[in-house]
């Protein structure tokens, strides 16, 4: 889960509260801060079994890339796409729009740090900021590269300081059935995950659902879909389906929010996998 603003002033605030102790340096108490709140929060970096950090950063900022790191390999892990975590950028093709893809992580980096800055300035004179690009569509046939393309611009926001996350369209449906959840997260934690990261990789998007969803699963997307455009959080979406065929599973006014703010990238081409026929 991103480590929001709200997170890094409330541990500034712990920290202001503490007692000045000679044997415990302000920025350590700090980042020690953060790590309580991230745990109360069922953010912890470590929950999904790993152990915690042998040697901690020498900044907040330091450990936010860190934390956004872990979660970025924690997600991969969860939803059995460690084999994608070597694709970059650089590793793609132009067909996979490596330029572009680049381009929508900036705008939202760049909005994030515009953001963040107004923060330090008077509540009446902040300016917020909302990328005219929120959505990143990325669509075409089965194997022409789209999870792969995603994921490399997912990987590129973790190195400029996003917290990304991804998940599998129905994987995340699943998580919120009762004890369905990994690591022994609830439901709620899911959606908070999910919906308050900076930038979520949303794979297969209507995969399996041969062109009927249940009210569930219009309700669960349209929530995670509108959460995220309300909070200004970046969406990149991999689908096999054109907005019609999207429209019939999950309603016209889904489709209509996802493609209003929203920048296309059509890979086409042959299934790379070449698989054999028979």
């Amino acid at each position: 889960m991103a480590m929001t603003l709200a997170v890094r002033d409330e541990a500034a605030l712990a920290v202001r509260n503490e007692a000045e102790t000679p044997a415990e340096p302000p920025l350590h108490r700090a980042v020690m801060s953060v790590m309580k709140i991230l745990q109360s929060r069922g953010m912890d970096p470590t929950i999904n079994g790993e152990e915690e950090y042998e040697d901690r950063p020498d900044s907040i900022d330091e450990y936010q890339l860190q934390v956004n790191r872990r979660a970025w390999t924690n997600s991969l892990v969860l939803c059995d796409l460690t084999a994608y975590e070597r694709f970059t950028l650089g590793r793609l093709d132009a067909a996979q729009h490596p330029d572009r893809l680049r381009w929508f992580v900036d705008t939202l980096v760049t909005v994030r740090r515009h953001n963040r800055a107004q923060l330090q300035l008077p509540a009446e004179q902040r300016k917020k900021k909302t990328p005219k690009r929120l959505n990143g569509i990325v669509s075409g046939n089965i194997g022409t590269g789209k999870t792969a393309a995603a994921i490399a611009a997912g990987a590129y926001g973790v190195e400029q300081g996003l917290m990304v996350r991804v998940v599998s369209h129905s994987r995340y449906l699943s998580w919120l059935r009762p004890d369905s959840a990994p690591a022994g997260l609830t439901p709620g934690q899911i959606k908070e995950r999910y919906q308050r990261c900076d930038l979520l990789i949303l794979d297969e998007a209507c995969n399996e659902l041969d062109g009927y969803a249940s009210t569930f699963v219009r309700t669960e997307t349209a929530d995670l879909l509108s959460a995220r455009l309300h909070t200004g959080k970046g969406t990149l979406l991999t689908t096999n389906l054109n907005s019609d065929q999207i429209a019939e599973v999950l309603g016209e006014r889904f489709a209509s929010r996802l493609g209003s703010q929203a920048s296309l990238f059509d890979i086409l081409g042959e299934d790379r996998r070449q698989p054999i026929r028979w």
